[in-house]
């Protein structure tokens, strides 16, 4: 039953090992991913794919989903009368999820690597550019600082991946050599191993139990609530059998983005709760992630 997701758990496990016998060069392959896996899947994903309506359609209806989960743990925050730069961490944490590293990992193992597509679209310009937008503004809110929207604007704009989307954009106006796609195919299929021995090099064990309660609400809340919901709003008004309704689902119940848990100690937010979730989120999403894969199966 757990077939598909015991190579992720191997990787993990490969990362967390390595860092504690050897060193900890989790930012190597991170950078490595981020220049190079992620901009070649982009590309093999994007250059022959159709882009039109639907896909824009997509764009919102992701960019829906995330503010929802937003907003919903704002007011799930206040409720329970967080201090502000809890109420910041847990918004910024609970919100965002891990859909590229860990999102790609899942769908490609789920259902291969052609449905992917669908989980780039959701994490470029659904997870990723509201973390450095709206995030960003919610991090600094947080910690009493003043926003800085031309550093944000950098980040969009010099965002590798990003700038590859619209370099294949260009490249779809010519016929691109062979060697080139194989390439670039032997490239984007370094993306999996490498994203997820790097976030098992990240992983922390110690401290796991520091404001254990929030911790576990948050990942309620992202992992579980949020997939839930967006599965009733499916079943109502979409084909839930259709793959990309089960890749959105599955997208929408990743445990927390490691981007976000970055800018959020960068920005001086609370560093352990930030942490904490993405240890507990990664670990639990091994049971999680597969549950709704095989219910939505």
């Amino acid at each position: 039953m757990l077939d598909p997701v015991l190579p992720i758990a191997l990787y993990l496990m490969i990362g967390y090992f390595f860092k504690i016998f050897i060193k900890d060069n989790s930012q190597a392959l991170v950078d490595f991913v981020i220049y190079f896996s992620l901009p070649a899947m982009v590309f093999i994903k994007i250059y022959p794919l159709v882009l039109d309506l639907k896909i824009l359609n997509l764009i919102i209806m992701f960019n829906v989903i995330i503010l929802l989960n937003l907003f919903l743990t704002y007011y799930i925050g206040k409720f329970f009368k967080f201090d502000k730069k809890t109420l910041a961490t847990f918004i910024v944490v609970g919100t965002f999820g891990n859909t590229s590293f860990i999102g790609f990992s899942y769908i490609d193992a789920f259902y291969g690597q052609d449905y992917v597509v669908y989980a780039l679209i959701y994490d470029l310009f659904g997870s990723f550019l509201l973390v450095v937008s709206i995030g960003t503004i919610i991090i600094n809110w947080g910690s009493g600082q003043v926003v800085k929207f031309k550093a944000m604007t950098k980040k969009v704009i010099f965002f590798p991946p990003i700038i590859m989307f619209f370099v294949t954009i260009f490249l779809k106006l010519f016929t691109v050599p062979v060697f080139v796609l194989n390439t670039a195919e032997a490239l984007g299929a370094t993306l999996v191993p490498l994203a997820m021995i790097a976030i098992g090099m990240k992983l922390e064990l110690k401290n796991i139990f520091y404001k254990f309660k929030t911790t576990t609400l948050l990942l309620s809340i992202k992992m579980f609530l949020m997939p839930i919901l967006v599965l009733i709003g499916f079943s109502l008004f979409y084909n839930i059998d259709e793959t990309w309704s089960k890749v959105t689902i599955l997208e929408v119940a990743m445990p927390p983005m490691t981007t976000a848990v970055i800018l959020a100690i960068q920005g001086g937010l609370d560093e352990r709760l930030a942490v904490n979730s993405l240890v507990l989120g990664v670990l639990i999403s091994l049971l999680s992630v597969t549950g709704f894969y095989y219910y939505l199966a």
